[in-house]
């Protein structure tokens, strides 16, 4: 309840500014990649600088950003990335089967796009994608020529200054002020990078941008994470009309962090307020009490805006790219077939727990006897659950305390889930087979979880931690759902001898910090392929000043 308190405040906080002409943050985002050039099936490192326009500095508002992917006829790739403090990072992939071609990376907040007459293309990036398992091109959009096209040097400013040798790159902050920017080291083929806006041309732009004209106040800034939106479906206007009292549950598997509860408005739709979700995940999507005569479901709406990306130019192909283009396909489906995810490190993220984890009781179910009844363990050995009868069905009831601090018995009020995903009929916790549970998780606490209160929750851990066996009711919808990119830098340590290296990206990380005259050094592990790589910053100074520079080797 209170996460709502706030987001309402905040929402008329920004209709008074709107109405006083004061101030408001605009924000706009720039997303740094580890490369302009790639092969389909490559996966794209992003880097993501949101920034406020009005001031020039990082904002530390919007918690996520949407980066879309598109060709001359509509969007083809979607990426979410955490922000924290305006910064984030993630990984997009590039399907396989993309055609040849140029593409736009766009990027924005919610709140950036409230604006009226938002322009998608400030900071627009082109990448030019070659499909090297495949003839398809972008229709129009590829230009054969006989000539390489000159490359153009990557522009070079600001504080950071960096000097490159084979297994090693050195960064040191020559500047005044702290500097947060991301490093890539990969390989110069002499394939040219397409023309494109790059870190100091964002800020040029920023500052030149015009007023704004007005805004949508609809719109609820994501202060706090991803704001998931839903629909019902499956019934009519008086079917929404007698959900009116009901709640609507999201959920993925885990420890109960990612459980989420709102209501239904008049018109059937969902909001429910997140602290962002990470990763593809399965979702679990229910309505509770629903009529089974009568089953509806929720629907989740896509939150990208497929913005239009403004014109996209046509890529130069020549014959002389053949030989850099066969070491990059073979250098992506090594990868791919061989685990890359060895090579990935991950960066600590923001984790934010529902349950307090201090309180909880576990009972380990290998330290007893085992039973192959639920029920019998509540009866043998777990004082602190028990079952009644209520309405003609069993009802899991958890021993926690109430609003006086006293220990009782919940009737009714009690959270009851399987590897973190709400089970609103208990009986199918009763008739679940207790031999696939690991361990069971008691808080005895009241919980506020969106707009509905527990009092006691009890988590059932299985082996597996994907809810085996466990058959729900048709109101019940599982559906894939694409949650902010796990932030991860490309390190390369678990490179090893199975088989052979062709990386072309050597080493990415998003999410760098120097202070003032400090330095950093980085081990490289190069490839088993001679060559020209080069290793490029980019970033942003504490006062919004662009960064940008690069050494060869």
């Amino acid at each position: 309840m209170k996460r709502i308190y706030i987001l309402l405040l905040f929402s008329l906080l920004f209709s008074v500014q709107i109405m006083y002409g004061q101030t408001r943050i605009r924000e706009r985002v720039y997303i740094s990649t580890d490369r302009e050039v790639y092969v389909a099936g490559d996966a794209v490192w992003l880097s993501a600088f949101c920034v406020d326009a009005s001031t020039g500095h990082l904002s530390t508002f919007s918690k996520t950003a949407y980066v879309e992917v598109h060709s001359a006829s509509g969007m083809v790739q979607t990426a979410k990335i955490a922000l924290d403090g305006g910064r984030g990072g993630g990984k997009l992939m590039l399907p396989n089967t993309i055609p040849t071609g140029n593409y736009k990376l766009i990027a924005y907040t919610a709140l950036g796009a409230s604006e009226d007459g938002f322009d998608a293309t400030l900071g627009a990036r082109t990448l030019s994608v070659f499909n090297t398992i495949s003839n398809e091109r972008i229709e129009g959009g590829v230009e054969v020529v006989q000539e390489i096209p000159a490359i153009v040097a990557t522009q070079q400013t600001g504080a950071l200054d960096v000097k490159a040798d084979p297994g090693r790159v050195v960064v040191f902050n020559k500047g005044t002020e702290a500097v947060s920017f991301n490093l890539t080291v990969r390989h110069s083929d002499g394939i040219p990078a397409p023309q494109g806006a790059h870190i100091a041309d964002f800020v040029g732009a920023l500052r030149t941008m015009p007023a704004a004209s007005g805004f949508n106040s609809e719109i609820i800034p994501e202060y706090e994470g991803e704001i998931i939106r839903a629909r019902v479906t499956g019934t009519d206007a008086d079917g929404i009309h007698a959900l009116q009292d009901k709640f609507a549950f999201i959920s993925s598997p885990g420890d109960g962090s990612n459980v989420y509860i709102s209501s239904i408005d008049e018109n059937g739709y969902v909001t429910f307020f997140t602290s962002n979700i990470y990763g593809e995940q399965e979702m679990f999507l229910e309505i509770e009490g629903t009529d089974r005569d009568n089953v509806c479901h929720l629907e989740l709406t896509s939150p990208f805006l497929n913005l239009d990306p403004g014109s996209i130019p046509s890529l130069a192909l020549c014959s002389d790219y053949g030989k850099a283009l066969e070491l990059r396909g073979l250098g992506m489906q090594l990868e791919r077939a061989f685990n890359a995810d060895t090579l990935y490190s991950a960066i600590p993220i923001k984790e934010y727990t529902t349950f307090d984890t201090e309180s909880r009781k576990s009972y380990i179910l290998d330290d007893y006897t085992r039973f192959p009844v639920m029920e019998e363990l509540f009866v043998e050995f777990i004082p602190e659950i028990r079952t009644r009868q209520a309405d003609g069905r069993r009802e899991i009831q958890v021993l926690a305390t109430d609003s006086r601090g006293n220990y009782r018995f919940t009737r009714g009020t009690a959270l009851v889930m399987l590897d973190g995903v709400p089970v609103l009929d208990h009986e199918k916790i009763l008739s679940y087979d207790p031999l696939l549970v690991k361990r069971i998780d008691i808080y005895p606490d009241s919980y506020f979880v969106g707009i509905r209160g527990f009092s006691g929750i009890v988590n059932f851990v299985t082996y597996k931690g994907t809810l085996p066996s466990m058959v729900f009711e048709d109101n019940v919808r599982i559906v894939d759902f694409q949650g902010t990119s796990y932030p991860l830098a490309y390190t390369c340590e678990g490179v090893g001898k199975e088989y052979p290296d062709y990386r072309q990206t050597l080493y990415w990380h998003p999410l760098l910090t120097l202070g003032p005259g400090e330095s950093m050094e980085i081990d490289c592990k190069m490839p088993v392929y001679p060559g020209r790589f080069e290793a490029v910053a980019e970033g942003l100074t504490a006062s919004g000043g662009p960064v940008s520079t690069s050494s060869t080797f």
